[in-house]
């Protein structure tokens, strides 16, 4: 748990010293647990890898043909042919979905035995199937 400090001494351009606002007590000033969960290690030679979740979306362009996806895939459908999204059901890839937060949306991908993406109008949802069966 990381706790509220102010920094109170620095040597070098760097935090030296802090005192915890919780107790008032002094110390070396040690960088926070939940930073050092940030960074990760740097090997010689590797590139690092983005986390899509985490990684803001550069292009629009990519946004803008899922979303073309989406109007074509679900243009001219009946409600009947839109499958109401249940966790236990099972889903493949194309299959039309209806989701009760979400709304209409197509199966693009189906990743593991228990879980799908699904491509609604406002961009692509990792949803969970087959659960219970």
């Amino acid at each position: 748990m990381d706790l509220m400090h102010r920094i109170v001494a620095m040597a070098d351009g760097k935090p030296a010293r802090a005192e915890c606002l919780t107790c008032r007590s002094q110390h070396n000033y040690y960088r926070p647990k939940s930073a050092e969960e940030l960074r990760a290690p740097r090997v010689a030679g590797v590139k690092r890898v983005e986390n899509p979740k985490t990684t803001p979306r550069t292009s629009t362009q990519s946004a803008v043909g899922q979303r073309t996806h989406w109007e074509r895939s679900i243009a001219g459908r009946a409600a009947s042919e839109f499958a109401p999204y249940a966790i236990a059901a099972t889903y493949v890839v194309g299959q039309l979905v209806r989701h009760a937060r979400f709304g209409d949306g197509v199966v693009t991908e189906v990743n593991a035995a228990q879980k799908m993406t699904v491509l609604f109008a406002d961009g692509p949802k990792l949803l969970a199937q087959a659960i219970g069966r």
